[in-house]
């Protein structure tokens, strides 16, 4: 029988090379596309990502600092609260028209009467700054530390009554000689008074 009808089988190195091709085309199908090649990390790019999270920590620096001079604040009324003595005692001009939450200790009493009340109160820092209530205040001497808040305002004789709600003379004997004293200065109108423990080492 002839033999030329047959195809000739195919050689040794023709069925490795198959074999190979085969075995790197199932490494190809099973290797995850998204997942980056280390090697194409350069140290460029590490410089950029270092780069990159250090002005990120100064950021974050810069945005602690803020807020830790700030003070906190209340979301149901944006009052501040008492973290915010130093800054307001330092500059209460800058905060005419906000009302504020700031523990200070009485270093005078001014007036006390049946209908209001008026001392000054000292922080940490600053000047003494005046403190105006409608309403009588708790029983209080100087020296007491108390926890006062209220809207700073600008003291003007002819405002003193809208700003404080209540007339000049029905809080002071002498109004007119404390208001030539005290006109420019930021005072309190105070909406609460309350007694507050005094600071650890009194």
């Amino acid at each position: 029988m002839s033999s030329s009808g047959r195809k000739p089988a195919p050689s040794c190195s023709c069925r490795v090379v198959g074999a190979a091709f085969g075995v790197t085309l199932g490494l190809v199908g099973c290797s995850d596309p998204g997942t980056p090649d280390p090697s194409g990390i350069t140290a460029e790019d590490l410089q950029q990502v270092q780069e990159e999270v250090a002005r990120l920590e100064d950021r974050v620096a810069t945005l602690e600092d803020q807020v830790s001079a700030m003070g906190s604040t209340d979301p149901a009324d944006g009052s501040t609260t008492p973290s915010d003595e130093r800054t307001f005692f330092g500059d209460p001009g800058s905060f005419v028209g906000e009302e504020v939450t700031v523990r200070g200790r009485i270093t005078e009493l001014l007036a006390s009467t049946d209908v209001a009340s008026a001392f000054r109160i000292a922080g940490d820092t600053g000047d003494p700054v005046g403190v105006v209530s409608a309403t009588p205040s708790p029983e209080v001497a100087a020296g007491d530390v108390v926890e006062v808040t209220g809207t700073a305002v600008e003291v003007a004789p002819d405002t003193f009554e809208a700003d404080f709600g209540i007339a000049a003379d029905a809080v002071f004997g002498n109004p007119e000689a404390w208001l030539s004293g005290a006109e420019g200065q930021v005072a309190l109108a105070a909406v609460r008074i309350e007694a507050a423990p005094a600071p650890a080492g009194d």
